[in-house]
């Protein structure tokens, strides 16, 4: 628990963006009731917080608010993730790695999806469909107009910009 580190412990720092970890030492700790905030009422009953200042090396970091009972701390804002427990960084970074996989493994049939979306959207939108048409015919036109710039540059010996 957050309230139980003292000066000198481990508190292990999850940056989920990265990801990457870091430890800091804890510099100093301070338990106390939360203040007032209008925009919260509610949290003057969650109980006790903790504020923590940490050093990461040469830096020094804070931590405000953090349950005072809880192990772990999330702040999705900034993509962090703190622990006084390693183990429990690992289920995090194991729960992250988990649901980019899922991620992954979905990507062919969101792929497929998108595409049946694509062919229903053109198909319920003629104007969309007229311009998708002239953009692939123009397309085409382009290729068979290099095409004959090359033959007629190799029919005269000549080069082109292309070459």
């Amino acid at each position: 628990m957050f309230q139980g580190l003292s000066q000198g412990a481990t508190l292990y720092i999850l940056y989920k963006n990265e990801p990457r970890m870091e430890k800091g030492r804890v510099i100093t700790v301070n338990t106390h009731l939360p203040q007032f905030n209008p925009a919260q009422p509610q949290a003057m009953f969650n109980g006790m917080v903790t504020d923590l200042t940490v050093a990461v090396g040469n830096e020094t970091i804070p931590f405000a608010g953090l349950p005072a009972t809880a192990s772990v701390a999330n702040f999705p804002d900034k993509g962090i993730f703190v622990s006084e427990d390693q183990g429990l960084v690992i289920n995090e970074l194991t729960s992250m790695r988990d649901n980019s996989q899922r991620i992954v493994d979905s990507y062919d049939a969101h792929k497929i999806l998108r595409d049946k979306c694509d062919a229903l959207l053109l198909s319920l939108n003629p104007e969309r469909q007229k311009e998708m048409q002239n953009a692939k015919e123009m397309e085409a036109l382009r290729g068979e107009l290099a095409d004959l710039k090359r033959m007629l540059s190799a029919a005269l010996g000549t080069k082109t910009k292309e070459e």
